[in-house]
């Protein structure tokens, strides 16, 4: 919903015909609203109509013409009257008064009378509960299905040229240089990469090795140097297979408040356009 700090009698209009349609479901139809909404009544005179509705069911067609009053008043039963009269004229079923600031009690009363409903619709101020502001509208749980593939480096030793094996350790990677025939250096770290995209196309939890010629290459340590044939790498693949489930509450800000009066039933209307049922409940 737009304009959340800024509404006049033109949104507030617009916000009731929302709500209506909304809570209508499929079974009612919005055939006007605004200051083009007009019917011409059976003395010949045309009314201007804030919002009218018609409804369909087994036994016909009924409509409803809702007068809405955005003022900082109580609405009076002069206008209830007026209503009235309106809807006599024209031929609509039934009138209800949606009101911000409520109803005098000869308003009530004469409404109730000339079986108009009255509404306030107010938004949510400081009078509202501040621990009823947030609107929990639902939890939304996720199953999230993770495969963990991780190749690991079981062993790892060098050649020289005389054949002596030379042990080397992974937490090293960092330190062991090699300098190769054509003068690039690379680090162990880089060689041990290339053992490891090699190991996650295996079968998993098959260990595997494999040897790679390293002819006339320097095998630099911080404090040695070895000419190296060749270094083995032994390893394999594990899976991890993991559920997880996660749960996100949806929750959105209380904008407005509604009260059917005579049903005494409450809805809030939320700044996101969410409309809830809150009678007898707590937000």
């Amino acid at each position: 919903m737009e304009n959340l700090n800024k509404l006049d009698w033109e949104q507030y209009e617009f916000i009731t015909k929302y709500i209506y349609e909304t809570l209508g479901g499929y079974n009612i139809t919005i055939e006007g609203w605004g200051r083009d909404c007009k019917i011409k009544g059976e003395s010949g005179v045309t009314h201007q109509i804030d919002v009218l509705t018609s409804e369909t069911d087994n036994t016909g067609t009924f409509r409803t013409a809702i007068e809405c009053k955005y003022l900082n008043k109580k609405v009076n039963k002069d206008i209830v009257m007026k209503l009235s009269e309106i809807i006599n004229d024209a031929g609509i079923h039934r009138g209800i008064i949606v009101s911000k600031s409520g109803f005098t009690q000869d308003a009530e009363q004469f409404a109730e009378h000339r079986n108009i409903l009255i509404v306030q619709l107010k938004e949510a101020g400081k009078e509202y509960p501040e621990q009823q502001r947030e609107l929990h509208l639902f939890d939304l749980g996720i199953n999230i299905g993770i495969n963990r593939r991780r190749p690991v480096v079981t062993n790892i030793f060098a050649t020289d040229i005389e054949n002596n094996i030379i042990t080397l350790h992974e937490q090293d990677q960092y330190y062991i240089f090699l300098k190769h025939a054509n003068g690039k250096i690379t680090n162990l770290f880089d060689e041990i990469m290339i053992f490891k995209n090699y190991v996650n196309e295996q079968d998993p939890s098959v260990t595997v090795t494999k040897e790679y010629s390293h002819n006339q290459c320097l095998l630099c340590f911080p404090t040695s140097v070895h000419q190296i044939k060749c270094i083995t790498y032994t390893g394999l693949l594990t899976v991890r297979d993991t559920n997880e489930r996660k749960v996100f509450s949806i929750i959105d800000k209380v904008w407005m408040v509604m009260e059917k009066i005579f049903e005494q039933q409450t809805f809030v209307l939320s700044e996101g356009g969410i409309i809830v049922d809150t009678t007898n409940k707590k937000v």
